[in-house]
């Protein structure tokens, strides 16, 4: 018998999110709190919401830089 090729391994390009509350360790509820108010941005289709991973990984880094930022201001230098 012949080898099969392996086809490669296609990486999705939007979480679900389940996977979102894996990847910032909160519960799904608090995740759709994020999308209501700090606008993590989403993606429907039909009744299925998924999050852009290129767009997750911009609002991730601008949300860590701002907790950062606002956790600076007022401290001595």
């Amino acid at each position: 018998m012949p080898a099969r090729k392996r086809e490669p391994r296609v990486q999705p390009q939007y979480y679900t999110l389940a996977e979102v509350s894996i990847i910032l360790s909160l519960g799904q509820t608090k995740v759709r709190d994020l999308i209501r108010h700090e606008h993590l941005p989403t993606a429907t289709f039909g009744r299925a919401v998924r999050v852009p991973r290129d767009k997750f990984a911009i609002w991730r880094e601008q949300r860590e830089q701002r907790i950062s930022s606002a956790g600076n201001e007022g401290r001595a230098t």
